[in-house]
């Protein structure tokens, strides 16, 4: 990496190496890496308890010994060695999840909140045990359902039925003839589709994102 540097400003052969990191802008690879190790540990923190990468961070745990058993026919003790996925796991302090009761009353509180012209659209995806993949939105106003709307996508994923259930719900808010002046926040429950649907899209329902962007840049208000 200095060589690359070097080569990219104009100095000396002699430029201290703190200098080139400062006048380039690039941290050395050691702050780098570990930037990068607490952003995964903080991904690996947001799992959910059920993830196949959150069970290996968990501590081996002590099985029960009987004495009248020979140790040798019982079950062997879990590795105790700290792997690097446990050991980035350890980098944060563990912290306390709010219960679900807790955040849905929170939301609720939200939701009663809201301007009572303000459209809300809830979307969400499934995928059948067939491996069809289905969406679905329902569109509240004043915290009552004025619309709602379904479809089936086929063999697809559930990051991709719930982009098309937050465009479809978009669109048919959109044809609302109240909607015009009123500001619409949509309510799904996948991060990552979230995400793509306010940021850079994904491979993946590509085009489903750029078309929502582009209704929502439209609208203004959304």
């Amino acid at each position: 990496m200095n060589q690359s540097i070097r080569a990219i400003l104009p100095v000396w052969k002699t430029t201290p190496i703190t200098a080139l990191h400062r006048e380039s802008g690039i941290p050395p690879v050691d702050q780098l890496l570990e930037a990068q190790r607490l952003r995964f540990s903080a991904r690996l923190r947001s799992l959910d308890e059920a993830h196949p990468l959150a069970s290996r961070t968990r501590p081996p745990s002590q099985p029960a010994y009987h004495d009248l058993i020979k140790r040798r026919y019982q079950a062997q003790i879990e590795s105790s060695f700290r792997t690097r996925l446990r050991r980035t796991d350890e980098l944060l302090a563990p912290y306390a999840r709010p219960k679900l009761e807790e955040t849905a009353d929170a939301f609720l509180r939200w939701a009663r909140s809201l301007n009572p012209l303000t459209i809300v659209i809830y979307s969400d995806g499934s995928l059948s045990s067939e491996g069809a993949a289905s969406y679905g939105f329902t569109i509240h106003q004043d915290n009552l359902p004025i619309l709602d709307g379904s479809g089936r996508l086929g063999p697809a994923k559930v990051f991709n039925a719930e982009a098309t259930g937050a465009l479809e719900g978009l669109k048919a808010a959109l044809n609302l003839r109240e909607s015009v002046t009123r500001n619409i926040i949509i309510c799904l429950d996948n991060l990552a589709a979230a995400t793509c649907l306010r940021g850079t899209p994904s491979d993946s329902s590509q085009d489903v994102f750029l078309e929502f962007q582009a209704l929502a840049a439209s609208h203004g208000s959304t």
